[in-house]
């Protein structure tokens, strides 16, 4: 009797215990960027979350209790570094489930790594070796994802290097200091920035400057990102016909499903779209 009612309060146990849908590993992103690569490496064998909203930049975020707790139920966190992602820094450094891709970049450096062509596949490897090393028995899929990753990157890379080639690069003003590793990776010349940090506004003196150059006609276009209001460059802008084009660095339109190469190919479209503007 004894015996058939503890079978009795097993079942009755395993009966009201939670369901959960699976025992993969959640992998937590800070960016969509890195979301997108672990998504495509990690496959089915994780799942996926991301912990900042692309329409906010990195630089402005601020970790609020439950993105905490979020961070430390993670079975992973992987994150660009301190010079991305300020706000992190404090709490992932006490967690050893936590792993900075780049923990250490140059104050004067930029840190949008993920637009250097040079080193995206360094990324996508990094992220591959700690999956396998959160679940070793699936290291050989993520290195193979890892691969078929990095030979359709420098597929996309080389086409579009070529492009480049084909549309010469002309004058252009981007809103923030966000594209020199971009810029740098397929020799193009640096884009007159209207911020040149994200913690201070551009001086009056500055705006008034780039307001006269745009009269001039001195710029091929102006980029605009979603994630800063569109309020200064549209006062710079008015009533000229300059053509502003959007190229966004985090992925605002983006979804895990869409692969780190739709973002990516999309900068490459913007950036040529402004070079094959009329009159080139």
């Amino acid at each position: 009797m004894l015996k058939g009612f503890c079978v009795w309060l097993l079942l009755l146990a395993v009966i009201a215990a939670p369901v959960r849908a699976d025992d993969k590993p959640l992998v937590l992103s800070s960016i969509m960027p890195i979301q997108l690569m672990v998504a495509e490496i990690g496959g089915d064998a994780i799942n996926s979350d991301l912990l900042i909203p692309p329409s906010l930049s990195p630089h402005d975020f601020q970790l609020k209790p439950s993105d905490a707790q979020r961070l430390r139920e993670a079975s992973a966190v992987i994150w660009v570094g301190p010079a991305m992602e300020p706000s992190l820094r404090k709490l992932l450094r006490k967690l050893d489930h936590a792993t900075a891709l780049f923990p250490v970049i140059g104050h004067d450096d930029d840190a949008h790594v993920w637009l250097d062509g040079d080193k995206v596949q360094q990324i996508a490897h990094r992220i591959a070796k700690v999956l396998s090393d959160k679940m070793p028995i699936r290291s050989a899929f993520f290195h193979a994802n890892a691969a078929r990753f990095g030979a359709e990157f420098r597929a996309y890379d080389k086409q579009l290097a070529a492009d480049f080639q084909r549309f010469p690069p002309r004058p252009y003003l981007i809103l923030h200091d966000a594209f020199s590793r971009f810029e740098s990776h397929y020799n193009l010349p640096r884009g007159a920035v209207v911020m040149k940090s994200d913690e201070h506004m551009p001086g009056a003196r500055h705006v008034v400057e780039l307001r006269k150059r745009l009269q001039a006609g001195e710029f091929q276009c102006v980029f605009r990102e979603p994630q800063y209001s569109a309020s200064l460059l549209q006062a710079l802008t008015a009533d000229l016909s300059v053509p502003v084009i959007e190229v966004d660095p985090l992925g605002v339109e983006r979804n895990k499903a869409d692969g780190f190469l739709s973002l990516y190919r999309q900068l490459g479209e913007a950036f040529l779209r402004c070079f094959r503007q009329s009159g080139v």
